[in-house]
């Protein structure tokens, strides 16, 4: 995508996340379309996956503007701020998503990723334990449980867990 086109899309999604906080519906114009929150979405996560993170941290406060509740918005936010060393404010903002969805695995094993990086080794057991209650099969969270549990010298747990994640073509690539 090239500048111009980049900056269409973050103007369209600015537009998107303002018209969904005045309430007004979302006018398309023939030929183009405004994104919606998801669509909004869909382009930080492209943006955030693509390693831009202050163009998907961007998206997602304006999303969250828009929407402040928006548990997804919060959750990735919460990511960027980890990638990005801020870790204290990943934790507000992943637990501020999971207070919305508490069912939402995937938050609950970035949770754990970010407070083993603050040391808090206990409290990312319990958070990839609640990822693999809702998600029985999530590899990432049984890999993740494993470090921690072989960092905190419980070995044979450790190893009941590596024992959970099949392996994956995407694992290792």
């Amino acid at each position: 995508m090239n500048r111009a086109e980049k900056r269409r899309q973050e103007k369209l999604a600015k537009k998107a996340a303002s018209n969904v906080k005045l309430g007004k519906a979302t006018i398309r114009s023939p030929g183009q379309q405004t994104p919606d929150i998801q669509e909004s979405l869909n382009l930080a996560v492209q943006h955030h996956a693509a390693g831009r993170l202050p163009e998907a941290e961007g998206i997602y406060q304006r999303i969250l503007q828009a929407d402040p509740n928006q548990p997804v918005a919060l959750h990735l936010l919460g990511v960027v701020a980890h990638q990005m060393g801020k870790h204290d404010i990943a934790v507000d903002l992943i637990s501020k998503a999971l207070a919305f969805k508490p069912e939402y695995a995937e938050a609950h094993n970035s949770l754990g990723i970010t407070l083993k990086e603050l040391g808090r080794m206990e409290d990312a057991v319990a958070n990839y334990r609640k990822a693999l209650v809702i998600k029985p099969d999530y590899v990432e969270a049984h890999y993740n449980l494993g470090n921690a549990l072989k960092e905190l010298g419980k070995r044979e747990e450790a190893v009941a867990s590596y024992g959970k994640v099949s392996y994956s073509p995407q694992i290792g690539q």
